[in-house]
């Protein structure tokens, strides 16, 4: 008996090891968490990219109304799905979780529930159809969430579905009424809608299946042609960062000092000539919240940006009310507005190449950083 016990554990020694080397090959060989890493700190600080998340699914309509183009549009509502994600898949670090691809109408699962990894669902994403069946597909959006069960009833920890849909559910199931049954019964289970809806019928049927556990609802069209908005939302949904200050060897004189606790904050970026935040926006600042709560010592300077496009003098008036509105919504939410001063920088320090659309995206931003 002492022997079993005794191989036994040395069993789990190994297992363990085994475990520990492939987690620390996949975080150290990952293009997207090396650039997250890159994204949020300096040479003084580590950062830890923390799943958020255990398991997600991809739940995809390929019904009639995805695949019809208006007239004058390039491309159809399910082209345009497509290529978002496509675009989400590259900005999901590799952390372990289980993923699943699910089409509906017609049902058809593309991948079933498995480890997550970026390449197999690039290959299931390109070969996804850019035509399909129009006329008599209509769209079972109930039945295609009821049909997850399956998949869920086998799921252990946090799971997030993103529901990438116009919302016109028009046969079978009523939708929200099945996401609620399912949120019951899977409380740990939050429904994310990547809405393509066109009327207000499809956008209420997708917002109120998001707001059953608070989860997000998106425009597509907030999205398309905005990777700073595409990694904003992978992050919302797939992972966290843990920003620690790496130390410096100091030499004490008398005492040593009390260093206080390094903190990040986050940012958001803005669309194209505008300083109003989205929902989305609002969400990435409400992490700050209990970091602030915190930290009532903490004073915050408040920094607006432009892109290079207009004139000098309309893109620094335009950074100083993005800074604005960054203080206002703090301030709304209970921050003393002696804590925080706000600058406006125009166009003057990009952080990216003005010249690519994706770099003028990144560089219509706020960020916060802690008076010095």
């Amino acid at each position: 008996m002492k022997g079993n016990v005794k191989g036994f554990g040395v069993l789990l020694g190994i297992v363990g090891a085994i475990l520990l080397m492939g987690a620390l090959t996949a975080e150290s060989g990952d293009k997207v968490m090396e650039e997250i890493k890159a994204a949020y700190s300096d040479k003084n600080e580590e950062v830890r990219v923390i799943p958020k998340i255990d398991n997600f699914i991809i739940l995809l309509d390929q019904s009639g109304s995805m695949f019809i183009k208006d007239q004058g549009e390039d491309q159809s509502k399910a082209e345009m799905a497509k290529k978002l994600i496509a675009a989400l898949n590259e900005r999901v670090p590799e952390l372990g979780y289980k993923g699943s691809l699910v089409l509906f109408a017609p049902d058809n699962t593309l991948i079933n529930h498995r480890e997550y990894n970026r390449e197999m669902f690039k290959e299931k994403i390109e070969g996804l159809p850019d035509t399909g069946k129009v006329f008599d597909n209509q769209t079972p959006l109930g039945n295609a969430i009821l049909a997850l069960d399956g998949t869920l009833s086998k799921t252990a920890g946090k799971t997030a579905v993103l529901i990438v849909s116009d919302g016109e559910a028009n046969i079978g199931s009523d939708a929200l009424q099945a996401a609620r049954t399912m949120h019951e019964k899977y409380p740990n289970v939050c429904f994310n809608a990547l809405s393509f809806s066109e009327d207000e019928k499809g956008e209420a049927t997708l917002k109120g299946i998001s707001q059953l556990g608070d989860c997000l609802y998106v425009e597509a069209s907030e999205l398309s042609g905005n990777p700073a908005a595409v990694d904003r939302l992978t992050k919302d949904i797939f992972y966290t960062t843990e920003v620690r200050e790496v130390m410096q060897e100091v030499v004490p004189i008398e005492a040593a000092a009390v260093i206080p606790e390094a903190i990040s904050l986050e940012g958001v970026n803005f669309g194209f000539d505008n300083h109003e935040l989205s929902p989305q926006d609002k969400m990435a600042l409400d992490q700050n919240l209990q970091k602030l709560s915190n930290r009532p010592d903490l004073r915050l300077v408040i920094k607006g940006y432009t892109d290079s496009t207009g004139p000098e003098e309309y893109n620094q008036k335009l950074s100083e009310r993005r800074a604005q509105a960054v203080y206002a919504y703090f301030a709304s939410k209970g921050v003393s507005g002696e804590r925080m001063k706000t600058v406006g920088y125009g166009e003057s320090d990009p952080v990216a190449d003005n010249s690519t659309a994706q770099g003028r995206a990144l560089n219509r931003r706020a960020e916060i950083s802690p008076a010095q």
